[in-house]
């Protein structure tokens, strides 16, 4: 890490571990509580990728409940499925052997997401991105170069194997069908980020290797 300073690193960190903390809210159902927590994700320091997200204001709760419902719920057919696995299996089977590889590397983190969803929903994903940022974040402030570096590789692998294979036809499903600026904000901006993201990791390991 010779080409940023530690507390720069630690920046983009923070930066960063708030932007997928954002997302992972942005794709919950948007409840009494929603705005709310929306809120306070907007008020935190977020990765300037997606300022054009933050600056979007939702529409009135009930419009987007509807919207929600049609892209990620149903009870018919479901616009933007948010399931990785939809994406990765054949013939786009629920619960695969990618929804395993996802439950093992939570396991593997001692992690318990919290969510009544299978493990490879968009908003699990995310959030479990958050923690393995918030890791990296946590070792650089205590100098421990190595541990950040080992946490980096854990977003660069979950990112290739699960959800930076499956976000580009995802965010393109939700940004097609929605029907509030909102959702189609999103979705444009949650692939966005996320690509470049990796790009930024890939980048960032191989200055470490050299």
């Amino acid at each position: 890490m010779n080409e940023l300073s530690r507390d720069e690193l630690l920046a983009e960190a923070e930066r960063r571990g708030n932007a997928y903390k954002f997302l992972s809210v942005c794709y919950r159902l948007p409840d009494e509580e929603w705005r709310e927590t929306m809120a306070a994700a907007r008020n935190a320091s977020i990765h300037p990728r997606l300022e054009e997200l933050v600056g979007t204001t939702p529409p009135d709760r009930d419009d987007l409940r509807v919207d929600y419902a049609k892209l990620f719920v149903g009870p018919f057919e479901v616009l933007a499925p948010p399931y990785g696995s939809v994406y990765m299996e054949q013939h786009g089977r629920a619960m695969g052997e990618s929804t395993l590889d996802v439950e093992r590397r939570y396991r593997e983190e001692g992690l318990d997401i919290g969510l009544d969803e299978p493990a490879d929903h968009i908003v699990a994903e995310l959030e479990f991105l958050y923690y393995l940022v918030v890791n990296e974040a946590e070792a650089l402030r205590n100098d421990d170069l190595e541990t950040a570096a080992t946490y980096l590789e854990k977003q660069r692998s979950f990112l290739e194997s699960h959800l930076g294979n499956w976000i580009g036809e995802f965010a393109t499903n939700v940004a097609e069908n929605a029907t509030t600026e909102f959702y189609r904000t999103l979705g444009r901006e949650t692939a966005r980020f996320v690509d470049g993201d990796l790009n930024r990791i890939r980048e960032q390991l191989e200055r470490l290797d050299g």
